[in-house]
């Protein structure tokens, strides 16, 4: 079926069966007249038919019905089909009328039931054949995305590692570090709680806000950790967005690039300023830093795994309701995540 909607096959299968119908049904002509007055006649008819269908699937459905603007959608598809019933009506007031003689045919409104009714027919035989494209690749769509869930389930199956032990052991190391070290303490209790939280609390759909919010503040504190005083981190998340719930380690990607990518200045101040706040209708994340003027390795760059991860996350979870945009000055790298609410 893939192949058979990428060469049109249902078009050119389409075209075959209308034109042979029709040539059948006019074959008279070549008879009674000539075989290039029969070839006109099929030139004009299928001709203005093209236009119906194809005026109906390349404008009128794209532009108006698929925008849900339904009203203005059948006014232009009324006037096509006028359009086609007057010329066509014009055509065999001429073809049939006058040359061939048929005195009740040289009126415009002799014809103009059976040219409507054609026109109309066709009009919807496209939207059928439009539907069952939509229908075709909606449903692979569908089946894609269950692909991609089942192996990234399979995946995770296979790498999970059991949270048990794992805990266990950073108790053991928690309590093997001396209480006169208080920052490697702190250290483990940080890297146990983000532990924690993605293991237990993000196989949902959505989460609160302010559970991700934690999950930041702890992984920029354990970060800061690890980083020399000469590198400033803001994160201000506002208090205008309690409540909301989004999908679960949306915007630690960024973060975490942040603080990979950040500069390491010795004579200017290295920076990453984080916020989180809602604008109207809009949840708005962004995430800036300094960096260095030539980077060993591209922050976001085309072999990228993270950053496409990221927008295949925010295609499936927010189709259509997200803006993300990326921008890189010689010594700044700044993300705009906006998702509607």
């Amino acid at each position: 079926m893939e192949k058979f909607f990428r060469y049109r096959l249902d078009h050119v299968l389409f075209w075959i069966a209308t034109i042979s119908f029709h040539a059948y049904n006019r074959s008279y002509i070549i008879y009674k007249l000539s075989f290039g007055d029969f070839v006109g006649e099929l030139l004009v008819r299928n001709i203005l038919l093209a236009g119906v269908i194809y005026g109906n699937l390349w404008v009128l459905i794209p532009r108006f019905f698929n925008n849900k603007r339904y009203g203005l959608y059948f006014l232009t598809l009324s006037i096509v089909v006028l359009g086609y019933v007057v010329l066509k009506n014009l055509h065999d007031m001429y073809l049939y009328g006058y040359v061939l003689g048929d005195i009740e045919r040289r009126s415009l409104l002799t014809n103009a039931f059976y040219n409507v009714s054609i026109a109309v027919f066709y009009a919807i035989f496209s939207m059928a054949i439009w539907l069952s494209r939509e229908w075709f690749y909606q449903r692979e769509i569908v089946q894609k995305i269950k692909n991609e869930q089942l192996a990234t389930e399979l995946q995770y199956l296979k790498s999970q590692i059991n949270p048990h032990i794992v805990f266990n052991t950073l108790n053991l190391i928690y309590g093997s570090i001396h209480k006169t070290n208080p920052e490697a303490r702190q250290l483990v209790l940080q890297f146990s709680d983000l532990l924690r939280y993605q293991l237990y609390e993000c196989n949902v759909e959505k989460v609160s806000i302010e559970k991700e919010i934690d999950y930041l503040k702890n992984y920029v504190i354990l970060q800061r950790l690890r980083k020399n005083d000469n590198l400033n981190v803001h994160f201000t998340p506002n208090e205008n967005i309690s409540g909301i719930t989004v999908a679960p380690l949306l915007f630690s990607p960024f973060v975490e690039n942040a603080f990979k990518y950040v500069s390491n200045h010795e004579n200017k101040p290295n920076y990453i300023d984080i916020q989180l706040f809602r604008n109207e209708n809009f949840l708005i994340f962004k995430c800036e830093n300094s960096k260095n003027q030539h980077p060993s390795n591209p922050i976001y760059g085309p072999g990228g795994i993270g950053i496409a991860n990221v927008r295949r996350r925010l295609e499936l979870l927010y189709p259509q309701h997200h803006t993300l945009k990326i921008s890189e000055e010689n010594e700044m790298f700044s993300v705009e995540l906006s998702i509607v609410l």
